[in-house]
């Protein structure tokens, strides 16, 4: 068990705070959001919990921050991807689901815990995040919509469409491992592949970004 201190260990405060963000996210990755207790953060770092509070507000204030690392940097990324009109809808949709696919991958504690624990909030964290969620759709729906409006895609169901690549790209979450058999790059090219392949009109092709002896020897 760590040693309980009254939190003055000579860490800066900033270093010290990164420590007890890092130690919640951990928890709140195996143990949930809802059974991890401000006593574990503190036992975790350890530091008696009354001496936690130099750094947070509250367990809430931790998990907003990690909300904020999980999201932050992707939304800002598919809004530069999402109105870029120079670029056609197909390399736009495959750009989004490239910068999803390395978010979740990079970032893969903190968007699980994401995923599973974001009703966890309340008030206007809640509000927030239930708003940066419905940004991030409408800017997905936009490309696919566009692609519709312009030919590119067959007339489909855009709803539809954009929930299926976010609940495709978000379950990534739930088995993707940094050891496994394709790298974040490559599970993104056969997602965007499998998406656009729905979604082209009928009769015309995609330009595949794997060539057809690398798709066999990866799935050897």
């Amino acid at each position: 068990m760590a040693r309980r201190s009254n939190g003055l260990t000579g860490q800066p405060p900033r270093e010290r705070g990164e420590e007890v963000y890092a130690a919640a996210l951990r928890l709140f990755t195996e143990k949930g959001y809802h059974a991890t207790s401000m006593q574990d953060i503190a036992a975790a770092v350890g530091l008696y919990k009354g001496s936690l509070y130099h750094y947070i507000g509250s367990k809430e204030e931790l998990l907003v921050r990690v909300f904020e690392r999980a999201m932050g940097g992707l939304l800002s990324e598919v809004e530069r991807i999402a109105t870029d009109a120079a670029l056609p809808p197909s390399d736009q949709l495959r750009r989004v689901i490239r910068a999803h696919v390395e978010a979740v991958a990079s970032n893969l504690d903190a968007l699980t815990v994401y995923l599973h624990d974001f009703r966890g909030l309340t008030g206007a964290a809640l509000e927030t995040v239930r708003a940066q969620r419905e940004h991030y759709r409408a800017l997905l729906e936009s490309v696919i919509a566009r692609g519709v409006s312009e030919g590119e895609f067959a007339a489909t169901d855009v709803r539809i469409a954009t929930l299926g690549v976010l609940g495709m790209c978000n379950w990534l979450a739930q088995w993707y491992r940094p050891a496994g058999r394709l790298g974040p790059h490559q599970i993104a090219d056969r997602f965007a592949d499998m998406v656009l392949a729905g979604l082209y009109l009928e009769g015309k092709t995609s330009s595949p970004s794997v060539s057809p002896k690398d798709r066999i020897s990866a799935l050897e």
